[in-house]
């Protein structure tokens, strides 16, 4: 038995049956506003598993001996298969759940992408729900 090409299955797997739809859009700063970035087209509808307070051994290691970055009081994390992305997406840039639009719009606080299959995402709430 192959094992990486089980864990592949495994992330795709996962996030087909219990995920939600993804849009990350890339954002860039300038020195007064934040703006679309050109060079990187959204990615839209990706397959992700979104996660409140995830247990960060079960994603698959523990957190490098960072601090794990809480708003209030929680901990969201978005984990979307490598594969599936154009590009690697980096702090600041933006995501919404569009499989439930009652969820806010999130910035991309941290990326963590040291995992051979799947690439987690630190949120914090950018934009609730009005």
């Amino acid at each position: 038995m192959d094992i990486r090409a089980a864990r592949s299955r495994l992330v795709h797997e996962t996030r087909s049956r219990l995920g939600a739809l993804i849009t990350i859009r890339a954002k860039v700063r300038g020195e007064m506003s934040v703006a679309d970035d050109p060079s990187r087209p959204a990615m839209v509808d990706l397959q992700g598993r979104f996660d409140i307070n995830p247990d960060l051994e079960f994603l698959g290691g523990h957190d490098r001996g960072m601090a794990p970055i809480r708003f209030a009081g929680r901990l969201c994390t978005i984990s979307i298969p490598r594969a599936d992305m154009a590009w690697l997406p980096k702090a600041g840039d933006q995501c919404e759940v569009t499989s439930r639009p009652a969820e806010p719009i999130y910035a991309i606080e941290r990326v963590v992408d040291d995992l051979p299959e799947v690439i987690v995402f630190f949120l914090s709430v950018l934009q609730p729900v009005v």
